[in-house]
């Protein structure tokens, strides 16, 4: 399985290096690209315990790339509507993963409780979900974060970290950093609920500030 994923990854990275794109959206693309090596070291770590020290690592580039292409887009003026799709669905991809692979028995521990397993599943599905509804519509979609949703993101990955290395850090610091992640999880999950079934309700001057509106929820 691993040289499956070494001979494709093999083969993004040179599409990624011949494609006349940004450099912020390549930065992107090489996140999602790491994530199936993520989930590989995590499924191994039952093998051996530096798996998950590799998978640590591997997290760690994940959320600086999502840190740098952000960051290149902006200092270099070259924000796409490729790269304002790419970035959410690589978030979208690394959360979804990881929630599946360390509450699955595939993973040695520690685990993701369930009630965390379910709020955070629900929250992604029921984004994904009215981001594709309203793609259908003549609603002009921004995908781009707000505060509360980069916040989320952010601390899930962080909270991944946690759990991850959950074997030599204190229990109460993963209990802790689980509730926080579950606590804005339900704030952003409300907000997008607010928003979406908003937008379904017929009214003057909504779909003016769609655009706007849409950004500060996912």
């Amino acid at each position: 399985m691993f040289n499956i994923f070494y001979v494709f990854s093999g083969q993004i990275l040179n599409f990624v290096r011949e494609t006349h794109m940004t450099l912020a959206n390549k930065v992107t693309i090489l996140r999602i690209v790491l994530v199936p090596f993520l989930v590989i070291c995590l499924w191994e770590t039952v093998n051996a315990e530096w798996w998950r020290y590799l998978a640590a690592s591997l997290l760690f580039l994940v959320g600086i790339g999502d840190v740098v292409d952000g960051y290149l887009a902006k200092k270099m003026n070259e924000v796409t509507k490729l790269g304002a799709l790419l970035d959410p669905i690589a978030d979208k991809f690394v959360v979804i993963a990881l929630c599946l692979v360390l509450y699955s028995h595939y993973w040695v521990g520690p685990h993701l409780p369930f009630w965390l397993f379910a709020v955070i599943l629900a929250r992604e599905a029921f984004v994904v979900t009215g981001f594709l509804s309203l793609s259908f519509t003549n609603v002009q979609i921004d995908p781009w974060p707000c505060l509360i949703g980069r916040v989320n993101n952010n601390g899930q990955q962080i909270m991944y970290g946690f759990v991850i290395l959950g074997h030599v850090m204190p229990e109460i610091s993963v209990r802790l950093i689980q509730y926080g992640v579950g606590i804005t999880t339900v704030i952003s999950f409300l907000a997008y609920m607010w928003l979406f079934f908003g937008i379904l309700k017929p009214r003057q001057g909504v779909k003016s500030d769609v655009s706007r509106s849409m950004q500060e929820v996912t």
